[in-house]
């Protein structure tokens, strides 16, 4: 039987071994934070930021000097006790966007990073509302996704995988609260770059797990795609990982 690709989920060292592998090796991370603290000092105020879906903590750490006071909203009980370890200053709230009790229109700014993939797609629109209505006049939400034109994006889609686009959700939410809210796409640029195979492959691996793995490939399958779609030498690989950011800001009254 021919190997597959690895299954793993986020709370498995495989995971946790990919994760570390991708962030060695893209300017992800370094290019979206420097794109916020270009963009945070825009906002009227900064009293009150919500992190949706805050994972483990590792946004929220960085935000958290920039702001009053901070939620984190986090369901996933492993991923939440590191977060208060890491962030004990922190309001947290152990539930999914669609539960959690935030007072209306309070936040100077939402970020929710790569959280909507995990979201049921007939439940954007729902939890994008949710996320608006926490926005005080002036304030701004942030929905970030990786583009769906990105070569990870495009491997998973050969591979039957799952992708990705916020500009449906836009622009549906625009024709029933364009009055209120305005909205705009920005785009971060982001690469992997790699020297050799090994690496490259591990984050293929870690790309095509964003959503538990059905029917897994051919682990052959998939380093033979990463050596002729990724490989520029034997000595360097690299492939697109730009995010999309949404955008939301509620007009001022």
């Amino acid at each position: 039987m021919n190997a597959k690709v690895r299954k793993f989920l986020s709370d498995t060292d495989d995971y946790r071994v990919a994760f570390e592998t991708f962030l060695a090796n893209t300017d992800q991370k370094v290019n979206a934070r420097a794109w916020m603290d270009a963009e945070i000092q825009k906002l009227d105020d900064t009293d009150v930021l919500v992190d949706a879906g805050a994972g483990n903590g590792e946004l929220t750490k960085y935000l958290v000097d920039r702001f009053g006071s901070v939620i984190a909203i986090e369901p996933n009980p492993y991923l939440l006790e590191q977060l208060k370890v890491d962030c004990p200053d922190v309001l947290t709230i152990a539930d999914g966007i669609l539960g959690a009790k935030v007072p209306p229109q309070s936040a100077s700014l939402a970020v929710c990073s790569h959280v909507f993939y995990y979201i049921q797609p007939e439940l954007w629109q729902d939890n994008l509302q949710q996320i608006a209505s926490w926005l005080k006049p002036g304030g701004k939400a942030w929905i970030i996704l990786q583009r769906p034109d990105t070569d990870c994006m495009k491997m998973r889609d050969h591979f039957g995988e799952q992708t990705f686009s916020l500009q449906p959700l836009c622009d549906q939410f625009v024709e029933s609260h364009g009055e209120d809210f305005d909205a705009v796409m920005h785009s971060i640029d982001a690469f992997i770059t790699t020297k050799n195979l090994k690496d490259a492959y591990v984050i293929a691996e870690f790309m095509m797990n964003m959503l538990p793995l059905e029917s897994p490939p051919d682990a052959a399958d998939l380093e033979a795609y990463v050596e002729q779609y990724f490989a520029e030498s034997p000595t360097s690989y690299r492939f697109s990982c730009t995010q999309n950011v949404l955008e939301l800001t509620r007009k001022n009254s």
